[in-house]
């Protein structure tokens, strides 16, 4: 509260006088628009301070390419920027700082510093920051709206910066201070060829909503009068562009804030289908107080609840979204996808993208094929799935107290009992049987096909017998069960290594899951390694939520199940409420 009342009282001033801009670095007024621009988010910093607050490093020289990342974050545009695929003539720029730099020439807001170069660790000049600028708010060279030389005196017109702030950045050198104070001047100018100011047509693009511009002040300032009207070029011919890119060209390399926990956004993203609106929690798993569940209702696969009972029941969650996806319209109500909770899998059914959060707080993502291995002296077993209700005749299943009291036996073959560590029973079964699970056990269905082939081993009743969880091929994301505690499942994916994913998994190729609009739940990874929880009770396509994903800077995201199912939880308030009971939730903890 105190920090809001400081920016209000700075905002009021710079609505009355100018504000110097010039070589300010790290001084109180320069702090202050930092603070408003991170607010809105529009500058992050270089990093993390020990309570959580960031690091602005305002007095550093930043690069061309630092002031240009910069450029694209500030409008809102990283989604854009990342999936650019036009080459640009420049040859001194590779890996993913080429996608930003073509996406910025493509668009106008550079040219180079040659024909053939773009310079990228050159020092960043105030005559390139503003050109930067400029472009992108739709003034050009090209227009005739400025030239080169003269720069500083239409940006003075502008009312980015007053004719003193002109003739220091003339003589002294840019830094990121100067940055700041330019962007967020530049805030409350018009755009060419309309009334809007920058501040209006960024908020009318979801980069920041209403509220957050209210709370911040800047709505509240008047328009810069005087602004030549040289042509029809709007923003909106400059770019389309998504939040949350650190103008850090290793952005990746923020450290995440032990002291934070969990943070709630309701944002707005313009897509290619429209805009969506979503609730967003970002979670700090790697917070030593924050721990994260697949939850099971009552710990039985086919039990469902309505999501209050499921929050009360909870034991205490901050948050709670719905989970894997499930069959809602079968007698039997198993999961799709792998549940693991506390260390356990309560479900193990391959085959799609699953998120694993581990020991430590770190949170793995891939499509791991997990198979459980049986071990009695030399013998050894692998089991296909976990209590799942499908039996086959070359296949093996592991059936745990998760799943009922008993089996049912539903094609012939044989069943393996252990109990307390031992086998206690191996015996052929036929349709129809029914097996006991014993409670500090489980049962292993092995069908005939699996059973009858040349390397099978009989198990013997009465041996020891130990298990464990192993994946029966590499993972080609790397997702790997080292310290893994608990996972979700869901489908189609959305994201992968910071690029759309517009493939469908088998299963997911229905119109809901192409071109309908539904109530949508999804979980995603960011660069910082922050768990993003994602509901759109609104309504939202896939295509929708690919972008959203990448809107809000998740290198990785996974649908979760929605329509009737999406649900979400935050603090007491239930912001997504499902239209049905549910058995998988994710639910959040931060402890005292």
């Amino acid at each position: 509260m105190k920090r809001l009342v400081r920016l209000l009282t700075v905002l009021t001033l710079c609505a009355l006088c100018v504000i110097g801009a010039c070589a300010s670095g790290s001084d109180a007024v320069s702090v202050s628009h930092a603070d408003t621009l991170h607010a809105l988010h529009l500058f992050r910093g270089t990093g993390v301070n020990d309570d959580g607050s960031p690091i602005y490093s305002l007095n550093q020289s930043p690069t061309r390419l630092q002031g240009l990342i910069m450029m694209i974050r500030f409008l809102g545009e990283e989604e854009a920027a990342l999936a650019c695929e036009t080459d640009s003539p420049f040859t001194d720029v590779s890996g993913q700082a080429e996608s930003y730099v073509s996406y910025a020439y493509r668009r106008g807001v550079t040219n180079g510093t040659t024909a053939s170069t773009f310079t990228p660790g050159a020092t960043l000049s105030a005559n390139a920051y503003l050109a930067f600028l400029l472009r992108a708010m739709g003034y050009t060279e090209a227009d005739g709206d400025y030239q080169w030389e003269n720069i500083l005196p239409f940006a003075v017109s502008l009312g980015i910066l007053s004719d003193a702030d002109a003739a220091a950045l003339e003589s002294g050198e840019l830094n990121r201070g100067d940055m700041v104070d330019l962007s967020y001047r530049a805030l409350n100018c018009p755009v060419k060829g309309g009334e809007s100011t920058l501040a209006q047509t960024l908020m009318e693009k979801g980069v920041f909503t209403e509220e957050e511009a209210r709370n911040a002040g800047i709505l509240s300032t008047a328009s810069v009068s005087g602004v030549p009207d040289n042509g029809s070029t709007s923003f909106e011919a400059f770019a389309p562009l998504a939040p949350d890119l650190p103008e850090n060209p290793m952005p990746w390399e923020t450290p995440v804030s032990d002291a934070s926990t969990i943070d709630y956004e309701k944002k707005s993203v313009h897509t290619s289908e429209g805009l969506v609106t979503a609730h967003i929690l970002t979670v700090n798993t790697r917070n030593p107080k924050v721990r994260v569940k697949t939850a099971l209702v009552d710990n039985r696969l086919g039990h469902t609840a309505s999501f209050t009972k499921i929050v009360q029941n909870s034991g205490g969650a901050v948050a709670v979204i719905n989970g894997n996806f499930f069959n809602s319209y079968s007698k039997f109500q198993s999961p799709i996808g792998h549940v693991m909770s506390d260390g356990a899998f309560l479900y193990g059914n391959s085959g799609l993208s699953s998120l694993g959060f581990t020991s430590d707080g770190s949170i793995q993502v891939g499509r791991p094929a997990v198979f459980t291995r049986l071990t009695s002296g030399a013998d050894e077993w692998s089991i296909y799935e976990i209590n799942t209700p499908e039996q086959e005749d070359v296949t093996s299943i592991m059936y745990t107290p998760a799943y009922g009291e008993q089996v049912s036996v539903t094609n012939g073959g044989w069943a393996l009992t252990a109990d307390g560590g031992v086998i206690t029973e191996f015996y052929s079964v036929s349709a129809g049987a029914s097996v006991n699970i014993p409670p500090e056990g489980y049962v292993v269905y092995m069908g005939g096909g699996y059973a009858s082939t040349p390397y099978f081993r009989i198990p013997q009743k009465g041996s020891p017998i130990s298990m464990e969880y192993y994946l029966r091929v590499a993972d080609e994301e790397g997702f790997t069960l080292d310290g893994v505690q608990n996972i979700v499942s869901g489908a189609p994916r959305l994201v992968q290594d910071g690029v759309a994913v517009t493939t469908l998994e088998a299963g997911f190729q229905e119109s809901r899951f192409t071109t309908a609009s539904s109530s949508r739940t999804a979980v995603g990874v960011n660069e910082a390694g922050e768990l993003l929880l994602i509901s759109v009770p609104a309504g939202a396509t896939i295509q929708q939520m690919r972008e959203l994903a990448l809107a809000i800077g998740c290198t990785d995201a996974i649908n979760l199940d929605g329509g009737a199912s999406s649900a979400m939880y935050y603090k007491g308030n239930y912001l997504t409420v499902p239209g049905r009971e549910l058995t998988v939730t994710l639910q959040v903890f931060v402890d005292e």
